[in-house]
This record gives C-alpha cells, structure tokens and sequence, in this order.
C-alpha cells in the first residue's frame, strides 16, 4: 500500500459526505477556500464523529439509505476511507450539492475502499497521512 498512496495527499471530510463522495454521488466538496491543486487526493474521515453540523445522526443514517438502498452508514472514524480525483475549483456550480458562497471543489472518479484504513489521524487542509505499519 505505501508504494501506491505515500505521499498522496489526503483531506478529512465529515460524515455522511465522506461516504457519499466515496460512493460516487456527491460530485463537489463545499469548502470556503480555494483550491489550485488538481489529482487524487484520499478521502479521509476524523475521530471527532461529529457530522455535519446541521444533521443528526438519524439524519444522516437516512441520507445514506435514500442514496445507497442499504442501513446505516459505516461508522468509520480516523480512517481513510476512499480516493477522488479533484479536477476544477469553481464558485457556483449546478450540483444540487453545491452550498451558496462556497469554492466548489468538482470531484470525478470517486474509489470507495473494500477496507478501510483505521487508525489514520487527520489534520486540517491537505495533509499527507501517517498510515498505521501494518497497511
């Protein structure tokens, strides 16, 4: 694993947007800063299991089953759950994910991992991840 990932870059992204981004239905990541970087980057989601802040865990557990059709959504936390590749840095994008006043990050070719990796610790903005020995 480390001759294919390290260095990538990784960025932490709140469940359940995290999972949908992983999974392929949320095609921009809202952030309030501009990006200049294009590739892929790992999808990497933070131990603090807090959510987005205007959604519940319920919330979320029912967003995840209207998308994918199965339960709750994995419970992963401090993990490196997938990959994207970021291709454009945009403000008013056309996605119904798209937030007002935010940089639409355009994401394509999303990678969901079969296993997570656990135990990955996050940092604000791009970071390059200490992966756990045993990956």
């Amino acid at each position: 694993m480390e001759s294919e990932w390290e260095p990538a870059k990784a960025i932490s992204i709140k469940q359940p947007w995290s999972s949908f981004i992983a999974l392929g239905y949320k095609d921009i990541e809202n952030r309030t800063w501009k990006t200049n970087f294009r590739g892929r980057v790992l999808i990497h989601v933070g131990a603090d299991k807090k959510l987005h802040p205007n959604l519940t865990r319920d919330q979320c557990d029912k967003l995840y089953k209207y998308f994918t059709g199965i339960g709750t959504q994995p419970k992963q936390y401090s993990a490196i759950i997938g990959s994207v590749e970021i291709v454009d840095c945009i403000q008013n994008s056309p996605s119904i994910w798209a937030e007002p006043d935010c940089w639409h990050w355009v994401l394509k070719d999303p990678v969901l991992f079969e296993k997570p990796i656990l135990n990955v610790k996050g940092k604000l903005s791009y970071f390059i991840p200490q992966l756990p020995q045993d990956v």
